[in-house]
């Protein structure tokens, strides 16, 4: 049972739960402290069941209702990436190192070394992408704040974020005519880390150089439920669809359903996701843009 990992890790660190009923096919366990849901998706229970394109995004919304989070742990995300899967529960338990932005600086970084830390440190990979910035602790803290394994030079700073933007994109039509718009495509923090404001300082450092009139980004409804970006100060615009991926059932290749012709069906599942929170940030009114 693939789900035992997640209990191994909890008890490891003392982390209550319980297990919780609800009207789903699927094994959920609750965390009392952190007022906290862990929704286990198997793929052959999904296979076996019948789902409704909008179960997910419902049930993310009835949870949020009570004031309450819902992580849906997918079978095959576990399975890619269990390490930092159980990362980023621990860090949403208050379970991560933290230091602070003014430990570290702001530079522009090159697209390989972005690939690199998105693809070790952030669940969706890297993906395409104009420009990106890393987030830099400085070579005097790197003993306070890192293990002495993840220390590769001593007196070199070490990435400990990075946020990746799209190019700018001049908006035609509605309200936000004649601004010109950018998006937050990736954010990632070395896993077992926590920055308290290195979002916002990536952020305007971006801002500072590009001057956008807005930045928007989409909050993943399987783990998010967007009040990260609602303490930045962006705004939510609405909920978007659920998403449809194919899965592997044999090596748990996730693919997106644009890239799945010619796929062998009997080896590939289709799935859905509980859909994603599109925010905007506006630095810039229309009538201080056109000025």
């Amino acid at each position: 049972m693939w789900q035992s990992g997640i209990y191994t890790l909890l008890e490891k660190h003392q982390i209550s739960f319980e297990i919780k009923t609800f009207d789903s096919p699927f094994e959920i366990i609750y965390l009392p402290d952190y007022q906290l849901h862990l929704h286990f998706i198997s793929l052959e229970i999904f296979q076996n069941a019948t789902i409704p394109l909008n179960f997910f995004k419902d049930f993310s919304e009835k949870i949020q209702s009570q004031q309450q989070r819902i992580i849906h742990l997918w079978e095959d995300v576990y399975a890619q990436n269990s390490a930092l899967v159980n990362a980023r529960i621990l860090a949403l338990c208050g379970h991560s190192k933290r230091l602070n932005a003014r430990h570290c600086f702001v530079e522009r970084i090159d697209n390989p070394t972005a690939e690199v830390f998105l693809n070790e440190n952030h669940l969706q990979a890297s993906v395409k992408s104009k420009f990106k910035y890393g987030l830099f602790l400085k070579a005097q803290y790197l003993e306070k704040f890192i293990d002495s394994a993840l220390i590769q030079e001593k007196n070199k700073p070490l990435l400990i974020a990075v946020a990746t933007f799209s190019a700018g994109r001049a908006m035609k039509y509605g309200e936000r005519a004649g601004t010109r718009s950018y998006e937050l495509l990736r954010f990632a923090t070395l896993k077992n880390h926590h920055v308290v404001g290195g979002m916002d300082k990536l952020l305007k450092a971006f801002s500072n150089e590009h001057q956008p009139d807005d930045v928007m980004s989409y909050a993943d409804r399987d783990w998010s439920d967007g009040r990260s970006y609602e303490t930045l100060g962006f705004q939510k615009i609405e909920n978007t669809s659920p998403q449809n991926f194919m899965v592997n059932k044999q090596t748990f290749e996730r693919l997106n359903i644009n890239q799945s012709e010619g796929l062998k069906e009997q080896s590939f599942i289709q799935i859905f996701n509980a859909g994603s929170i599109k925010y905007i940030k506006l630095l810039h009114d229309k009538e201080m843009a056109k000025n």
